[in-house]
């Protein structure tokens, strides 16, 4: 019997290292609609639907918490990202000076807060590139990025998926706000 402890030991290692990996991109892209579809090809509702997704299963997968879409941030999102595409420029910060923070606070979300935090994520893309899954991984690679889609105090998120992209506008790119934040 003893001989058989340390393949039981063996073996619960191997349980928790398999456990510990995390998981490739295309396993966690599985169950979100429209992960690789372009979004010329879907309504601007449904790839945001799909961002969403995408980035729950990525902190899912490290045990956190999910977001949720909060109705001001998001369209706060969409002003900024519709404003980026049809004045040809690509920055946390407008050409008028306006800051992400600032955005947020005027779209009504931090009134009455006691504590807050926020973070915004800007991407865009053409063709397969401006697809959910890929605008999520290149996030997920990215170290800032990173940071804000797993920082587990941000529960609710506004998220933008507009057609076209800075000095275009049309064909199959997008251009993606994703703002993330906490409130008490």
């Amino acid at each position: 019997m003893s001989l058989l402890r340390p393949h039981a030991l063996l073996l619960s290692a191997l349980i928790v290292l398999v456990v510990a990996v995390p998981a490739p991109a295309a396993a966690v892209a599985a169950g979100c609609a429209n992960a690789t579809a372009s979004p010329s090809s879907v309504s601007s509702k449904a790839a945001v639907k799909t961002t969403v997704c995408l980035i729950n299963k990525q902190r899912s997968s490290r045990g956190m918490r999910k977001v949720r879409l909060n109705g001001r941030l998001s369209r706060g999102a969409v002003r900024y990202a519709r404003d980026m595409v049809r004045r040809d420029y690509f920055s946390h910060v407008s050409p008028s000076g306006s800051t992400f923070t600032q955005r947020i606070e005027r779209t009504g979300y931090l009134r009455g807060a006691r504590a807050w935090s926020v973070g915004e994520n800007l991407a865009w893309g053409s063709g397969s590139l401006a697809t959910p899954r890929s605008i999520v991984r290149s996030w997920i690679k990215s170290p800032g990025h990173r940071a804000n889609t797993l920082n587990g105090r941000f529960l609710e998120v506004g998220i933008a998926v507009v057609r076209g992209t800075p000095g275009s506008s049309g064909g199959s790119g997008a251009t993606y706000v994703n703002t993330f934040a906490y409130r008490r």
